[in-house]
């Protein structure tokens, strides 16, 4: 049976002489045809002792052809690279086919092949993901009063501040109203229940609108000035987004953050106190909700 050499010295080789091996020793065998100036060159194989070229002018016997274990015929007019990859090929089909026989070639056998010819890679499993951008398709908007189940209402005190608190007679002028913004899901989020609806709460007759954004360790309710009556892509914008939550049979609404699940807007049990946002609705502040058209 034949020696067959390692990947490594093959890759050592010379790019213009190529290098065989007898079935006994490594034993360079070359034989140059023709003079410097030749059309090519033919390299040979020995069993034992003893070379026979192989040329398709001279076929081998069977007993040597046995004995060497494979056949090669090198004409130099390609490049060495393709003669080299070629060589590789042949070193590892015949270590394979050294090993124990099948009576089929199975799939075992080709990744024993590969990973004769190729170096072993490995991959590293990453357990971070990493959600889409949410997008929000506008569709129209709506005004709104806003009351909470304490019949408070909201008041722009400052430029950039809504509170809570209760308004009798002229007073109730100051009340504000809300614009909501409304929209339609699309992506990943396009399955949400019923009465779950993507808004934005803006102030009508400014142009500000209640955004959620992280302060510290926790998210904190605040007013923008932005334009947001349009669609939605950017996860940036998000911040901007609520979901409406509707509670039919009792006529109320809450309104939770889409860039913080489980943070709803809300107002204090005390009076003239900002509106903002809790994760623990109901508890020690009030986030259920009542909507007048009128």
């Amino acid at each position: 049976m034949a020696f067959v050499p390692d990947l490594d010295v093959l890759e050592s080789s010379s790019l213009s002489e190529e290098t065989f091996y007898s079935s006994a020793c490594l034993c360079l065998q070359k034989v140059r045809v023709g003079g410097p100036g030749g059309a090519g060159e033919q390299c040979h194989a020995s069993a034992g002792h003893s070379a026979a070229a192989l040329s398709p002018q001279k076929p081998r016997l069977d007993s040597e052809r046995t004995a060497v274990g494979m056949q090669v015929t090198v004409r130099k007019g390609r490049g060495a690279r393709s003669f080299r990859q070629a060589a590789v090929l042949v070193v590892a089909m015949t270590k394979l086919l050294q090993r124990p026989t099948r009576k089929d070639f199975a799939d075992s056998d080709l990744s024993m092949l590969l990973e004769e010819v190729f170096e072993p890679v490995t991959f590293q499993r990453l357990g971070n993901s990493y959600a889409g951008v949410p997008a929000f398709r506008y569709t129209r908007s709506q005004s709104f009063d806003i009351f909470d189940i304490n019949q408070k209402c909201f008041v722009l005190e400052s430029p950039t501040q809504l509170v809570a608190l209760h308004l009798q007679g002229p007073s109730s002028s100051q009340k504000v109203r809300l614009n909501i913004a409304l929209y339609r899901p699309r992506g990943p989020r396009g399955s949400t229940g019923a009465g779950q609806m993507p808004v934005a709460l803006g102030i009508k007759g400014y142009k500000l609108y209640m955004s959620c954004v992280m302060s510290g360790a926790e998210p904190v309710l605040q007013l923008e000035e932005a334009d947001v009556m349009r669609d939605i892509d950017s996860v940036e914008l998000t911040r901007f987004i609520f979901y409406r939550l509707d509670s039919p049979a009792e006529g109320t609404t809450r309104f939770e953050s889409a860039a913080f699940p489980g943070w709803f807007i809300c107002t204090s049990l005390q009076p003239r106190q900002p509106v903002g946002i809790t994760n623990q609705p109901d508890q020690v502040n009030i986030a259920t909700y009542k909507l007048s058209g009128r």
